[in-house]
């Protein structure tokens, strides 16, 4: 690997830009619950994901006002292998369509794994890592 003069820490701060910004937090309200953060002059609206943040804007924030986010993916690490099952529920039950049904797997490491696609055509992959025994 060659070598880099910076050390990255994480990825943080998931932001969606939503052409329909009230049902993308309908949707996203009705799995996770209320938004906890929102700016007074703007419209976004961010959930607390672990360490960082899921942040939705209207898609005229962005560069591509009018669309969906396209291709793109963001990843939930649970706390236990059961809960992937928990979160895939609630998910499908709020509207996402099946991508894959709970397993185990391994990619990266061993791990339960799932994905969903939400209304808007956003991946949601639900994860948590396994012992060393899949």
């Amino acid at each position: 690997m060659p070598h880099k003069p910076f050390t990255i820490k994480s990825l943080s701060f998931v932001s969606l830009y939503m052409r329909d910004i009230e049902a993308a937090v309908a949707f996203y309200t009705s799995v996770f619950g209320p938004h906890e953060y929102t700016e007074e002059n703007e419209i976004l609206y961010g959930w607390r994901m672990g360490s960082t943040w899921l942040t939705m804007f209207p898609s005229t924030a962005g560069t591509a006002t009018d669309r969906n986010p396209c291709n793109t993916e963001f990843a939930i690490e649970v706390s236990s292998p059961a809960e992937v099952d928990v979160l895939y529920a609630a998910l499908v039950s709020a509207g996402a369509t099946i991508g894959m049904t709970p397993r185990d797997t391994t990619m990266y490491v061993p791990m339960r794994f799932c994905c969903v696609y939400d209304p808007f055509g956003v991946r949601i992959d639900v994860y948590c890592p396994l012992g060393t025994d899949l």
